[in-house]
């Protein structure tokens, strides 16, 4: 079935570049912005007046009377920014943009909700509305952030529904929970094995329900989906919603993960074929699928509004779930250190693999254990072909100083989860790390004082897509608990703002044609209520999004 993906988008492809005029001579309209700050991220012009846009490129920036004197005898419409201020459109380097578009359907199952009776309540009201044997599927379950503290567990999903299978998805998205109705569904047993994951069994000797990384992956590729047109309408709404934070170009952080890829990429096919893809997509694959592609030669490949990007791959699970692999102990658990889901060997071969192929890799990795395991892989793959593909080293939450030197040596990009200082810090602080090791999660202070290009993202669903939320975190480093951790981690605005643009840029491979305002590049823009690189740091979360602009397009205004 993927194959005739592949065919599909090779036809979408190389139409998209066939413009049918009729033989005709026209002159295409341009639209001008002025009236606003314009910050290009560009150092060799930090700062315009104004920005011609045609065909949905820069054509040219510079004074405003410059840019009038351009456009004077073709059309073109202005656009005012009203004093507001300009940067280049966001790029998120990590999220999940179509588990955000299923999540649309499913039931939130955040802190809001306090306690396990307030979400089981939540759920019974989903599965009263929902025929029976059909799926109850809910969410952003967190554990430790509840009054509970505890998991679930198949008896607490009983209680929502004995006729209907449930599960839910812990915020991390590397465990889930699943009531009796589901287990007897799926035929899980206490016997039942997966490489990379577990199946968690009870003392009674018997499956509990809490499903582990891998034995969590399987069981959600069970679960039922939106017919192909509803999925492009949900995709087309988690667009949207990306737009509204001023986000013009994301990253797909495995197709394959959970939805369907085959109906996925074709419905991805068809929102860019129909242009309706109003931010630009970059898409990473899980192994199985990168497997079909990679026969064909397709990474790195695509139009300017859908890319094929490389491989998506995990070595290790979340912090917050005791499933990374750390060096160290966990703060709260003596002896216990996780460990990493594959053996070194797999891990080497893979990236071997793929490196030798000229296939960008972005990988998983939450403890530092697990960073070190990756590392020392592209240090093997290194030696045999010394190119730099800007591989990712996604959310790297506790790598260490030595290992940020060696990533650097050979290129690795570390894309930070920078919210979990704001949204866990104090849990890590008291839970998971410890103070001293919360101090130094997402160093992206350490990264600055190596010259060391970085990115920040926010992981959606694990949490609602947001970037100005994680640039106000990058800077301020304090958590919900108002405390201060890695004083010495914290970076300027305009540090962090690289992270979202000129930096994110390097990993999609396209710092030649987004992440700074220059002609030629596309003209993607995000207009800020106010220029977060002069107010009081505190304030940046309080900054608006007034407007985002994709290929010279409003596509989202407030």
């Amino acid at each position: 079935m993927l194959s005739v993906v592949i065919i599909r988008f090779i036809d979408v492809f190389f139409c998209c570049f066939t413009i049918k005029s009729g033989g005709s001579m026209f002159v295409q309209q341009k639209t001008v912005f002025v009236n606003g700050v314009i910050k290009t991220m560009d150092l060799n012009n930090p700062e315009v007046e104004a920005v011609c846009v045609s065909a949905g490129k820069i054509e040219a920036l510079g004074k405003k009377s410059e840019i009038l004197e351009y456009v004077k005898n073709v059309p073109h419409e202005m656009i005012d920014l009203q004093g507001k201020v300009a940067y280049p459109g966001f790029i998120d380097t990590h999220s999940h943009l179509d588990m955000c578009a299923l999540a649309l359907e499913r039931v939130s199952c955040d802190l809001s909700l306090k306690t396990i009776d307030t979400v089981i309540n939540k759920l019974k009201e989903k599965a009263q509305a929902t025929p029976k044997g059909e799926w109850v599927v809910g969410y952003c379950y967190d554990d430790t952030g509840l009054q509970d503290n505890r998991h679930l567990d198949k008896h607490d999903l009983d209680k929502v529904s004995t006729e209907h299978p449930v599960i839910v998805f812990h915020i991390s998205t590397h465990l889930g929970y699943i009531n009796s109705y589901a287990i007897k569904k799926l035929g899980i047993t206490k016997n039942n094995k997966v490489e990379g994951g577990e199946y968690v069994i009870g003392e009674d000797g018997e499956p509990t329900g809490l499903l582990l990384e891998f034995a969590f992956f399987e069981t959600i590729a069970y679960l039922p989906e939106p017919t192909e047109e509803r999925l492009k309408e949900l995709i087309e709404q988690a667009v949207h919603n990306y737009n509204a934070v001023g986000i013009t170009t994301f990253h797909v952080g495995g197709i394959g993960l959970s939805a369907n890829p085959e109906k996925t990429m074709r419905c991805f096919l068809d929102l860019e074929r129909q242009g309706k893809l109003t931010a630009r997509a970059y898409l990473h694959f899980m192994p199985g699928v990168m497997e079909t592609f990679a026969q064909y030669g397709l990474w790195n490949f695509g139009s300017d509004y859908l890319k094929f990007g490389g491989l998506k791959y995990f070595t290790d699970g979340s912090i917050q779930a005791f499933t990374a692999a750390l060096s160290e102990d966990y703060y709260s658990k003596p002896g216990y250190k996780g460990s990493v889901l594959f053996p070194q060997e797999e891990i080497d071969a893979i990236i071997e693999k793929y490196h030798l192929m000229g296939v960008q890799v972005a990988v998983h990795t939450n403890g530092d254990q697990a960073s070190e395991g990756v590392i020392q892989a592209f240090e093997k793959a290194y030696e045999k072909s010394p190119v730099r593909l800007n591989h990712l080293l996604i959310h790297a939450q506790t790598v260490r100083e030595d290992q940020l030197d060696r990533m650097k040596a050979i290129g690795i990009i570390p894309s930070f989860f920078g919210q979990h200082i704001s949204v866990w810090g104090d849990r890590h602080a008291s839970i998971f790390l410890g103070p001293e090791r919360t101090g130094r999660m997402n160093p992206a202070g350490s990264a600055v004082r190596r010259d060391m290009p970085f990115s920040l993202h926010s992981d959606s669903p694990v949490l609602p897509i947001m970037v100005l939320e994680s640039i106000n975190t990058a800077v301020n480093r304090k958590s919900s608990g108002g405390k201060i951790y890695g004083e010495d981690q914290k970076i300027t605005p305009y540090q962090a703002l690289q992270a979202y643009t000129t930096h994110a840029a390097l990993c999609c491979l396209s710092e030649n044609d987004r992440g700074a305002l220059k002609a030629g590049y596309y003209a993607d823009m995000v207009v800020l209520e106010r220029d977060i690189e002069k107010i009081a740091p505190e304030t940046i979360i309080d900054t608006k999004i007034c407007m985002t602009v994709c290929g010279g397009k409003i596509v989202y205004k407030a």
